[in-house]
Formats: C-alpha cells, structure tokens, sequence
C-alpha cells in the first residue's frame, strides 16, 4: 500500500449530509493532509452494506437505530457519538399549488378536494427522514389517508430531487437541504418539529485517521459549519 492510500479514509454517510460534509471534509482536508471518500445513501442501506462487508472505516447515520444494529453485530468499535441534531421541512415547488403550514391543513384541503398529486417521502423501510416523515403524518392523521398519493423514494436527497417535478405536490426533506442557496428560488418550505438524532461510529477496520476525523466533526469548528447548514448542536454532543 502506497502512503497515499494509506492516508486516504472511506466514510459511509446519510444523505441528509450531503451539503454540510463537503465543507467539512475540505476543512479536514486543509488541516491534516489526509483525504477522505464519501458514500452517501439513506442509513439503512448503508448498514446493510457495511454488514456485508464494505470497506468503510466510519459510518456517520442519520437514526441511531442503524449504528445499535452494527454494535449488536459486533462490527464497530468504541462508543457511538452524538454530535447534532438534523431537521425535517416540508417543501413544495414553484409548480405546486398546495399551501404549506405547519399543520398540513393545505395538504388536508387538497386531499379532501381530490386534488392532491404525489407527496414525496424517503422510504421508511431504510430512510430516517421517512420515518420521520411518517411519524409526523401519523400525527396529523394523515397517514393512511395519503397512501394512494405517496410517492417513495431511496433516500432523502431523491425526495429532494423529485419535489421539484410537476407531478409531486410536496415532499418532506432535510432542512439542511432546503436551506441551501441552490434551492431558495425554486419554492416554499415549513420547518417541522421532528429533529433527527445524528450519531457517527468507528467500524471494526477503522484507522488513526478516522479517528481524527470523528474528533474533528466534534469540534468548535466543525460545529459552526454544521450550525450553517441547518443542524442543532446540542450540549451533550
């Protein structure tokens, strides 16, 4: 192995990091001289694959439920950290004409009318922002009634990505994506209430360098940048 592999780390992350990582890998990047490699996918099927053996050395999940599973099979190392928080927003396109507001009474009227198109949400099966999604429609009441009209996709960056056709009404998505200047003209968006609970782990073959990442994303540092993206940094994290 040649000292540029070696100093070279591979990450699994969720989605929902899709706009904060760069920044702060670039940062780490600046400051050690060491190189990191990102997957994005949703939580679930990331976990799946490091259970089958993918090669990563730190697993960055947006629901602690999937770091839990790879510490009960022994495929992790040391304690699971909790270093933000993420936010959900429930977003419609310029080509929409659902209302938004917190309590979905937009969405309701749309419903009750016959009117709605598609509502986009990450698959609950493997995706937190769907289950987060789904916990808030459930909520409301309107989870069973919406079924017919939902439309899933693979994680939360896909949801992103299919709000903004003409046949999707809405879609419930990270605020840290919403947020982004990218995304400022082309709708509208309410914050919710859910917060999602960002943990990371060292996996079995992780090295010094992944380590030394964990440790950065816990600094002052990297707080301020996860803070302009739209995350929470809780005391405890």
């Amino acid at each position: 192995m040649t000292p540029a592999q070696a100093d070279k780390i591979h990450i699994a992350a969720a989605t929902n990091l899709r706009f904060v990582l760069p920044e702060l890998v670039a940062s780490f990047e600046n400051n050690t001289g060491h190189q990191v490699s990102v997957s994005y996918a949703a939580s679930g099927t990331l976990t799946t694959q490091i259970q089958h053996g993918a090669p990563f050395e730190l697993f960055l999940s947006a629901n602690p439920d999937y770091i839990q599973r790879l510490i009960d099979a022994e495929l992790t190392q040391g304690n699971a950290i909790n270093y933000a928080q993420a936010q959900l927003a429930f977003f419609a396109s310029n080509k929409s004409a659902l209302k938004l507001d917190q309590a979905f009474n937009g969405l309701k009227q749309r419903l009750e009318q016959g009117a709605l198109n598609k509502i986009a949400i990450a698959n609950p099966r493997h995706a937190p922002y769907g289950q987060a999604a789904q916990s808030t429609l459930e909520k409301v009441g309107l989870w069973q009634q919406l079924q017919p009209n939902l439309l899933m996709a693979e994680n939360a960056s896909q949801v992103m990505q299919f709000s903004l056709t003409a046949s999707v009404d809405g879609g419930f998505v990270p605020y840290g994506h919403i947020i982004q200047p990218k995304f400022a003209s082309l709708g509208q968006f309410v914050k919710l209430d859910a917060k999602l609970q960002q943990q990371a782990i060292l996996l079995r073959n992780h090295t010094a360098i992944s380590q030394q990442f964990l440790d950065f994303i816990q600094t002052d540092m990297a707080h301020e940048i996860f803070s302009k993206h739209g995350f929470l940094i809780m005391e405890n994290s």
